[in-house]
C-alpha cells in the first residue's frame, strides 16, 4: 500500500518536472532576445558574455532538455515499479512460507494420526482374535 502511494508521488513529481522544463524561463528569454529590435541585438552581440541563439538552436535545446527529462522520468518510473514488484514478491513469499509451514503441520499431524489409528486397529484385531479363540474354545468344551 505504501509502495503504491510512493509510486504515485514519484509519478506526480516526474510530471511536474516535465511541465516545469517545458515552461522554463530560460527558453522564453532566449526567444525574447531573438525578437528584439536590431539595436538591442547589436548591443547584445557586442557584449562577449551574452550569446544570442537562433530559433533552431533554442528548439534543439528544448527538445534535448525534454528528452533528458523524459528519460529521467522513465528511469524513475522503472525504479519505482521494480521496488513495488520486490515488495509484492516479499509479501507473497511470506504468505507462501506460512502456507508451507501449516501444510507441514497438517501432514505431520495426519500422518501421526494415521499411525495411531493403524496401531489401534491392530490392537482391536488382536483382541477380536483372542475373544474369538476363547469363545470357540468355550463352545468346543460345552459340546
Amino acid at each position: 500500500m505504501q509502495q503504491a502511494e510512493s509510486y504515485k508521488s514519484v509519478e506526480t513529481r516526474i510530471q511536474a518536472a516535465i511541465e516545469g522544463w517545458r515552461k522554463h524561463t530560460l527558453v522564453l528569454k532566449q526567444l525574447q532576445r531573438l525578437r528584439r529590435p536590431k539595436k538591442q541585438k547589436r548591443f547584445g552581440a557586442s557584449n562577449p558574455s551574452v550569446r544570442i541563439f537562433s530559433v533552431a538552436e533554442v528548439r534543439d535545446m528544448v527538445v534535448r532538455r525534454d528528452e533528458d527529462e523524459a528519460k529521467k522520468a522513465r528511469e524513475a518510473l522503472e525504479r519505482a515499479q521494480t521496488a513495488i514488484k520486490r515488495a509484492a514478491r516479499a509479501e507473497r513469499k511470506q504468505f507462501l512460507d506460512a502456507v508451507k509451514e501449516s501444510r507441514k503441520k497438517i501432514l505431520a499431524s495426519s500422518s501421526s494420526r494415521k499411525k495411531l489409528m493403524k496401531a489401534l486397529f491392530l490392537e482391536v484385531r488382536k483382541e477380536g482374535r483372542k475373544r474369538a479363540k476363547r469363545s470357540k474354545q468355550g463352545k468346543t468344551e460345552r459340546m
